[in-house]
Order: C-alpha cells, then sequence, then structure tokens
C-alpha cells in the first residue's frame, strides 16, 4: 500500500504497516485502518468484523470510533504504548461508541 492511494478517507499521504494485510493510513485530516478481509476473518471475532465497513478487499475501521474494537482485540497491533494501556483505552472507547460488542 503506498503513500497517495486513495482510501474511503481520500487520498492517503502516510501509511504503516502494523502487521501483514494491516494498514494505518492517513491523509490531512482523518484516517483509519484497513484490514485485508481474509486477515480480519483470520484475526477478529464475528463481532469486530461488523464494525468495520466493506470497502475494496479491505474492512475499513474509521479513527474516530471504529479502530478501537482491532486495538481492543489485538493490542500488540498499536505499537506507541503499552499493550496493557492500549487494551484498557480501547475497550472505554468500545464501550463508548459501540457498547452492543460487548452484549452477549
Amino acid at each position: 500500500m503506498s503513500a497517495g492511494m486513495y482510501t474511503p478517507w481520500g487520498n492517503t499521504y502516510t501509511n504503516w504497516q502494523l502487521e501483514e494485510g494491516v494498514f494505518w493510513v492517513q491523509n490531512a485530516e482523518r484516517g483509519g485502518l484497513l484490514i485485508d478481509k481474509s486477515k480480519a476473518a483470520e484475526i477478529l471475532s464475528d463481532k469486530a468484523r461488523t464494525i468495520g465497513k466493506r470497502w475494496d478487499n479491505f474492512l475499513a475501521f474509521d479513527q474516530d470510533n471504529e479502530m478501537m474494537v482491532v486495538f481492543y482485540e489485538h493490542p500488540e497491533l498499536y505499537p506507541w504504548i503499552e499493550e496493557e494501556l492500549t487494551e484498557s483505552f480501547a475497550e472505554e472507547s468500545l464501550r463508548r461508541d459501540h457498547s452492543d460488542y460487548f452484549l452477549a
């Protein structure tokens, strides 16, 4: 995935591959995570995949309130803070924005 690629959030100016098939993309105003559909099926729960939006061959998780489900299930993918803090922050955001995720 290269900079300048079109994504659900517009043309990117930066992107990071967090893991094979998992990309954090940004433009000047917003961004999120793009996860290859086959990778998403491998690493994310059914509930998490329903939060992502289908886009091309990816599931897109907007940075504002969707991508925290990915970091909740896989805090090791967020490389900037400790996994325990990532999971705690992600859970708080997920409970606020997608409380139905926690229902049985």
